[in-house]
């Protein structure tokens, strides 16, 4: 209890850090030792050593997601959290929802332009074999996942780094960390280099989604948990795809490849960006 206690008043001195850069990026770093210190006596339960780290991670995001009101409060007097980060606002349920299917849509039409080649060139073939655990699997990833990662980096960072910097520097400053985290480092350095480049072009077009959808969140996350989840049961039942495939279209990785990280995935970012820009100058002008 003593240590809880002293990691509570460093969770609330951690708010008001000078400059406000230094709390942003330690912020998820704490809380993450936080998760983990809550989690250890769970060990106790007989619980698995293996599913400690998924305990803690879990315990993470939700001290994460109860942080956000007093966080926005506290640091720069904005109130109604969840509206300000776009997981509610003054439009119906339906149109949230349709942002959410119309994010997914677009994920299937992305994957749908890299499968198709793939196929065409007899680098994977059809199998249409899944388990029911390779379907929940899928569905966590989208929904989960999807909601998660777009909460922390389209929502939380771009509205933290927004109030620092400014919108524009904003959309480019979380790309970049978001890229950064999800890359493997045990990779060769031209396919890290590859694999930050279509992350961060991924990066840049989930802001401009969720700026084209009225501030709100949920077409981002069903672009981010689609392409996720829809290519992980591609890999794992769906599809075989050859180990001797281009990396240039199929992307860099071993058991599971990253298809934004090839030369193809990226251009496809670039045009999907593209398409994104022109009709968003105006909102991202207003944002500044």
């Amino acid at each position: 209890m003593i240590i809880i206690d002293k990691i509570k008043k460093i969770y609330i001195k951690l708010f008001f850090l000078s400059p406000k850069l230094l709390s942003t990026l330690i912020f998820i770093p704490f809380l993450y030792i936080f998760g983990w210190v809550l989690a250890t006596p769970i060990l106790l339960l007989g619980v698995e050593k293996e599913s400690l780290s998924l305990i803690g991670t879990l315990f993470t995001f939700l001290i994460f997601v109860f942080s956000l009101p007093k966080w926005f409060y506290l640091r720069w007097g904005l109130n109604n959290a969840w509206k300000l980060l776009g997981i509610n606002n003054s439009e119906s349920n339906e149109k949230l929802f349709l942002y959410f299917l119309r994010g997914f849509l677009l994920s299937i039409i992305l994957l749908s332009l890299i499968l198709v080649p793939i196929i065409a060139m007899q680098s994977g073939y059809w199998i249409g074999k899944i388990s029911l655990d390779i379907i929940l699997n899928s569905i966590f990833l989208i929904v989960g996942i999807g909601f998660a990662e777009e909460l922390i980096f389209r929502g939380w960072l771009l509205e933290e780094f927004k109030n620092q910097f400014g919108l524009k520097k904003a959309i480019i400053i979380q790309a970049s960390i978001f890229s950064i985290v999800h890359i493997g480092f045990d990779l060769p350095l031209w396919q890290m280099i590859s694999i930050l480049i279509g992350l961060f072009l991924l990066g840049i077009l989930l802001s401009l989604i969720r700026l084209k959808d009225n501030n709100s969140l949920w077409g981002c996350i069903g672009l981010h948990g689609g392409i996720v989840g829809l290519w992980f049961i591609t890999n794992n039942g769906l599809l075989f795809i050859s180990k001797d495939s281009p990396t240039w279209l199929v992307g860099p990785g071993t058991i599971n490849t990253n298809p934004l990280g090839g030369f193809y995935g990226i251009s496809l970012m670039i045009i999907f960006c593209f398409l994104f820009l022109p009709s968003f100058k105006k909102k991202i002008k207003n944002f500044k």
